[in-house]
């Protein structure tokens, strides 16, 4: 089965690489503005089935695979901070607190398949200073992330813990993913 992942994502790629999942990649440009009264959940599930949803248009006949993950505290998303001032804003933000990351998926093939789905973990911060703040930039680049951290690069130093899957917090619900890749080969083997 070919794969194509519509991300530019490299720890997207990392993680389908170490799970032995063999793929292209099709790094797609799609809008990604919020709709208004839009939930977090309905953004990423958009987000990820425009961008398989491209990919697809582009390799008929192959599986694609878009996602697309955000942070959210509270109400307000958390996105890649455009500097360090506002990484460390947003990190002292979520200290001491709880978070979500949703991660929505989509594997699309056309003409036959679309699912969508998203996945939610809860992240909870330990009570941050500004130097612990700091000793961990100086340690992790905050500027390509969501929330300006990432779970897999010294999490510990700022993670107390985790409700859900890890790998949804790095940027792709790894094991949702290969559920649904083997439940795909095994109606394509019915099939044929």
């Amino acid at each position: 089965m070919k794969i194509v992942l519509a991300s530019s994502s490299p720890r997207r790629q990392q993680m389908l690489r170490e799970a032995g999942i063999d793929f292209e990649i099709c790094a797609v440009e799609i809008d990604e503005n919020a709709v208004s009264g839009e939930s977090a959940a309905q953004l990423v599930c958009r987000l990820a089935a425009h961008k398989a949803a491209a990919a697809a248009e582009l390799f008929p006949g192959s599986l694609c695979l878009g996602a697309d993950t955000l942070v959210v505290c509270g109400t307000e998303i958390c996105g890649k901070p455009a500097d360090l001032a506002e990484a460390e804003a947003m990190l002292l933000r979520l200290s001491g607190r709880s978070h979500s990351v949703f991660t929505g998926v989509s594997l699309q093939r056309q003409p036959d398949l679309c699912l969508i789905w998203h996945a939610e973990t809860i992240v909870h911060f330990k009570q941050l200073s500004p130097d612990d703040i700091r000793a961990y930039f100086a340690l992790v680049n905050p500027l390509d992330k969501a929330g300006a951290y990432a779970i897999q690069e010294h999490g510990e130093m700022i993670v107390a813990g985790i409700e859900g899957l890890r790998s949804n917090v790095i940027g792709l619900p790894l094991e949702q993913v290969q559920e649904r890749l083997h439940e795909i080969a095994a109606a394509d083997s019915l099939r044929s």
